[in-house]
């Protein structure tokens, strides 16, 4: 059998559709000498323009449908795209989603269900095939209101030359990072620890690896709000705690900052997502060599957990062309197409016989560890009202984080509002 690489794969796909000149056409006509179904896949722009080359692969694979690709500058993406499904524009057919959007967006009745547009073939490939934590995030009431493309996860990266220089093993539980962050900051004088502890949905999802690690929650399964716990207090002092061993500016760090000072050599241990990775690779890198990833560590009684990331596909309410739309879908989660977005854009695919592929492998050994840290992915709370929840969490969190309250009462007054919110 011939192996392709993902970028001749790709540009086979794109040249020519891989398949045979005749069952093509030579016309662009469909069936029957009818025009081809028009659809729109509209995304943010990454800049990288694989997916620009996956809708001109698909167009020249067949010649039913012809997809438009409408990318959107990322700054701008989520506001122009509500303003689109709030006046029911019918121009929109499949859209990317970010993960935290489709609860809000399936109650608003932006995007449809897509069970009816699902064979059995699919349901069990996208029940057993696919990453478990993303394919959750994706069903609201029961029903499937998007697929899992891509994800991401929060992980630990560690300086593993100091680790191993100590005799030391990856961090298990948040106690064995604070006394290793505090023990070789201050021998190697750098920061212990940084992760991202702004007011911004960036302290969520650094709060929410350690609640759950400790077996804590802001909702539970049926939405019903449980953030005021025994389990969430020991997460939140535990998250207090780590602020000994962090920048003293931690209180205003994003992804960026956080990056920036684990990057230039001045932090043993940083939280943060896959795609700082080809920042620690890349040439030039302070660290570059000297690092490697792991899960977050545990919490008592608990297990590893990192929050969830990543871009979805779903097709707005409004579409002429559901069917068509669902079956573009699909090719794109094939695992070649995710394959081809994984070596090509740096995304991790939700196929899991991906992350046993010896051609990804070997051009990013990381592939391994990453999987690893999906495997432990949990969700944000998943709420019809997402903005506001999230709000209230960065408030309370941030008091709590900066001494202006204490943590019981930041947990005890989270729990009133996010009551409000999800009545």
């Amino acid at each position: 059998m011939k192996k392709w690489t993902a970028t001749a794969l790709l540009a086979c796909l794109v040249v020519s559709g891989c398949g045979n000149a005749e069952d093509q056409g030579a016309s662009g006509a469909g069936k029957d000498g009818k025009k081809p179904v028009e659809i729109t896949f509209t995304i943010f722009d990454d800049g990288l323009g694989v997916d620009k080359k996956l809708v001109d692969a698909y167009n020249q694979s067949q010649n039913e449908v012809k997809v438009t690709y409408k990318p959107v500058p990322n700054s701008e993406y989520k506001d122009r795209l509500t303003t689109w499904l709030a006046a029911s524009d019918d121009s929109l057919d499949v859209i990317g989603l970010d993960i935290v959007w489709i609860s809000e967006f399936a109650k608003a009745g932006w995007i449809q269900p897509l069970d009816p547009l699902m064979d059995d073939a699919f349901k069990t490939k996208a029940t057993t095939g696919l990453l478990k934590g993303p394919s959750e995030a994706m069903n609201v009431n029961g029903a499937w209101y998007a697929l899992p493309w891509n994800s991401t996860a929060g992980m630990l990266y560690y300086r593993k030359d100091i680790l191993e220089k100590e005799g030391l093993r990856p961090p298990q539980t948040w106690d064995e990072l604070y006394d290793q962050a505090k023990q070789l900051g201050q021998k190697y004088k750098m920061n212990g620890y940084v992760g991202q502890f702004k007011q911004h949905e960036a302290i969520v999802t650094n709060a929410l690896e350690i609640m759950e690690s400790y077996n804590g929650h802001f909702l539970d399964g049926s939405g019903k709000v449980v953030v005021n716990s025994p389990e969430n207090l020991k997460a939140l002092q535990m998250m207090l705690k780590l602020k000994d061993v962090m920048p003293a500016g931690v209180n205003t760090y994003v992804e960026k900052e956080s990056q920036e000072a684990f990057l230039n050599g001045n932090a043993v241990f940083l939280r943060s997502w896959n795609s700082a990775w080809p920042l620690v690779e890349k040439e030039g890198s302070a660290v570059k060599g000297k690092v490697d990833v792991a899960p977050l560590p545990k919490g008592d009684n608990g297990k590893p957990a990192s929050t969830l990331g990543g871009w979805n596909l779903g097709i707005t309410k409004t579409s002429k062309h559901p069917k068509e739309s669902f079956e573009f879908m699909k090719w794109l989660m094939d695992a070649k197409q995710q394959k081809v977005k994984a070596m090509e854009g740096g995304r991790l695919p939700t196929d899991v016989t991906l992350y046993q592929d010896q051609e990804i492998i070997s051009q990013n050994p990381s592939f391994i560890p990453f999987y690893q840290v999906l495997i432990n992915g949990v969700s944000r709370p998943k709420s019809a009202n997402y903005g506001k929840v999230s709000e209230t969490i960065q408030q309370e969190l941030s008091l709590a984080f900066n001494n202006k309250k204490t943590p019981e009462q930041a947990l005890a007054d989270m729990q009133k509002k996010l009551e409000e919110i999800q009545k």
